[in-house]
């Protein structure tokens, strides 16, 4: 059977087929139909007459985080291999980098996946190698990247949008596009059940492709993409967010390292100083020995106390939940410490419950609470979502500051 609309190695050749799946995964219910859709859909595509095989990469192309250039038809043969076609430059391809690491965590190449990275520049200053290598330090890129300065692989697939991601199977023969950010679920669909039709047709290979990161190569650096520092007047110090390495610094100012708090990879953990994680913290501030710290890319604030040397989650995860209430002190303000309700919310107008203590430390009979949260939601067609800010005080007047007397009061907010 011949591909259908065959135009040479064209991305366009497997338009129709994977049209025809993504409607009909569309109508499917449960994850075995649409595991056995995509298996049928490979069936159909492996039996081609002839594979929509992808061009070699060009010789003398710049390589990075492998020991020499790789070959599609020698050293990846046997493997599925998931090209991403991106710019460092464009945010759509900064976003799609954490579904790709999510599938590196996943699968490796003992279990026959490859993700190469295929830069394709828009701009004449995203084709030098040195800013490439900066981006591949910055967003910790840990698969092969290939410079095609010229764009000819992205020429030849007929490619016009960044990201776009084409999936190979062990022949080199094309099987899937994704075109753009937001199809994790699809990638990693296609992804394990491409991986399990050729295991099944004893086509996958558990060779090893050898990869050396271009981050080892550099000299040890105290600092990588530091993102903010602020200094305590108390004790004259330094808080430094060292971005790259994914940790918090605490320095005296003859920059003589006192703690140093998370890192080297990124993660999302509480506890003492070995143990706490954080994942690309930016903003800092420090005052009466605690450190604040924005936890960007795990949408937090942590709150890390010198003294007891213990990190905990703060403030609020923004977006997706309603989030922790804060807890802090300023000047005589107490902000009441919440708790995340469980499960999810299915329905607006049945709202969570969220409970507040008031802290031992508050010895008065009058108290203030502030409530101030983010709520982030969909209408049930997912056409539309919406985000809806509660902010309101209620005084409160406490019948006992005896510890352990408990006088639950309810606060309702209405939608």
């Amino acid at each position: 059977m011949a591909a259908p609309g065959g135009r040479g190695c064209s991305l366009a050749g497997l338009l129709p087929a994977q049209t025809s799946l993504e409607y009909a995964l569309l109508d499917a219910v449960t994850q075995e139909e649409k595991d056995g859709l995509v298996y049928q859909y490979l069936q159909k595509v492996d039996g081609w007459e002839q594979d929509l095989s992808v061009p070699e990469f060009p010789e003398g192309l710049e390589w990075l985080n492998t020991e020499e250039p790789i070959s599609v038809y020698k050293d990846l043969c046997g493997k599925v291999v998931i090209l991403d076609f991106f710019t460092y430059c464009c945010i759509n391809c900064i976003h799609l980098l954490p579904d790709l690491h999510a599938l590196e965590h996943t699968y490796s190449d003992k279990d026959g996946l490859l993700i190469v990275g295929v830069h394709s520049a828009k701009f004449p200053n995203e084709k030098v190698l040195d800013n490439i290598k900066s981006a591949v330090l910055r967003y910790n890129i840990t698969h092969p990247v290939v410079n095609d300065a010229d764009a000819s692989l992205w020429q030849e697939l007929e490619i016009s949008c960044w990201p776009t991601l084409v999936i190979l199977g062990p022949r080199g023969n094309m099987l899937f596009s994704l075109i753009g950010e937001g199809h994790k679920d699809k990638l990693f669909l296609y992804t394990s059940i491409a991986l399990k039709y050729y295991k099944d047709k004893g086509q996958i290979r558990d060779n090893k492709i050898e990869v050396k990161l271009y981050k080892d190569s550099l000299p040890p650096s105290p600092l990588l993409f530091p993102g903010k520092v602020t200094v305590d007047h108390v004790s004259n110090r330094l808080v430094i967010a060292d971005t790259g390495h994914h940790r918090i610094l605490v320095v005296w100012k003859n920059g003589q390292i006192q703690y140093s708090i998370g890192g080297p990879n990124p993660g999302r953990k509480d506890g003492i100083f070995s143990e706490s994680t954080f994942n690309s913290p930016q903003g800092v501030a420090i005052r009466n020995n605690i450190i604040y710290v924005a936890d960007t890319e795990n949408h937090l604030i942590r709150k890390h106390e010198l003294i007891h040397k213990g990190l905990s989650n703060y403030l609020l995860g923004f977006l997706y939940s309603l989030s922790n209430l804060p807890f802090y002190f300023l000047g005589n303000e107490w902000l009441l410490q919440g708790q995340i309700p469980s499960g999810e919310i299915e329905s607006i107008s049945s709202q969570p419950a969220i409970s507040l203590q008031i802290p031992g430390d508050c010895l008065s009979l009058e108290a203030v609470i502030s409530i101030s949260v983010f709520l982030y939601y969909c209408s049930a067609d997912s056409n539309a979502c919406m985000m809806k800010g509660i902010s309101f005080s209620q005084p409160l007047q406490i019948s006992s500051a005896h510890q352990g007397c408990i006088a639950p009061v309810e606060l309702k907010y209405g939608f």
